[in-house]
């Protein structure tokens, strides 16, 4: 009798844990599906010749990018967008070989309408130009308040202060200095397979205190672990910085990088060309980090856009 209570104990335990990981595993689905697989089309600018741009995004809201796939254009050369005061060129070899370009929406852009415009160029040079609308909506993030016991990474100490200058001069010079060819090649891929954390967005409190929001998302990752190149592009950053810890950032092209943080190694250099797939560095928690994980931010024209929604668009 004894037995047979252990054992039905047992299984009682087992179907627990069995359907604790089920639910877990339904949520990062969940996730995973809203996050990765939704980019639809959100708008189609045609001309009377017949050339259009198809606009589609996973959504229209802050920290979302746009693909734009030209159709009936003689080369990439023969469309330019203009969307948010930000002039856009297209790429060649883009979605079933057609040009295509990249647009952001970044965190800070107030809901409402924004005018797009496509200028088609025909080899005789004449210009059509059509205009139309696309609406914004709004989007909540979540808050969240981190622990810190290194209260230097808080509120820096005075003599940090001419270090943390000079590395945000850095950054804008990196961010302002695109390739104005593309590097990349095919669609991007995950740069880890750990657990992903939707925060980008997220509304940060250091020990209570407030900071800059989350610009990026969080994938937990034990330390050690390898980081690979999203896709293929420059390194234009491989150092120590303070906040973020050792990093890398990648020049895509056309004024799109993708920012890895926290490392524990490096394993590229600066000026370095690498491939989608390739080793960049190793899983560390250095600079602003309660633990191992890897920061993964993305820029597209300077917008800060959420790199799950790039992951989301088939480039290829």
């Amino acid at each position: 009798m004894e037995t047979d209570r252990g054992a039905r104990r047992k299984r009682t335990i087992f179907k627990r844990k069995f359907l604790s990981c089920i639910c877990s595993l339904i949520i990062f689905l969940f996730f995973l599906t809203g996050s990765l697989l939704c980019a639809q089309q959100v708008l189609r600018l045609q001309a009377a010749s017949g050339a259009a741009v198809e606009l589609s995004a996973r959504s229209l809201q802050p920290g979302e990018v746009i693909l734009a796939v030209a159709h009936g254009t003689s080369d990439s050369r023969a469309a330019e967008l203009t969307f948010v005061g930000k002039d856009y060129v297209f790429a060649a070899n883009g979605p079933a070989g057609l040009p295509f370009a990249l647009l952001g929406i970044d965190l800070d852009t107030i809901p409402g309408s924004y005018r797009v415009t496509a200028v088609f160029k025909s080899e005789a040079g004449q210009k059509e130009i059509v205009e139309q609308y696309v609406r914004v909506r709004a989007k909540s993030f979540a808050r969240a308040n981190i622990v810190l016991k290194d209260l230097s990474l808080i509120t820096p100490p005075p003599e940090a202060a001419p270090r943390i200058a000079q590395e945000q001069e850095l950054l804008t010079r990196v961010f302002g200095q695109s390739s104005g060819e593309w590097l990349g090649q095919g669609n991007f891929v995950l740069p880890n397979p750990g657990r992903i954390s939707p925060n980008f967005g997220e509304k940060r409190f250091y020990n209570g205190l407030p900071r800059s929001p989350h610009t990026g998302v969080d994938i937990s990752a034990a330390l050690g672990e390898p980081v690979l190149a999203s896709n293929a592009g420059r390194v234009v950053l491989a150092r120590d910085l303070y906040f973020a810890g050792y990093s890398v950032i990648l020049d895509h092209g056309l004024g799109v990088f993708t920012f890895y943080c926290h490392f524990s190694k490096l394993e590229v250099q600066e000026g370095q060309n690498v491939q989608r797939g390739d080793l960049i560095g190793l899983v560390g928690s250095t600079g602003r980090a309660t633990g191992p994980h890897l920061h993964w931010s993305l820029r597209v024209r300077d917008a800060r856009v959420d790199p799950l929604s790039l992951v989301s668009l088939a480039l290829e």
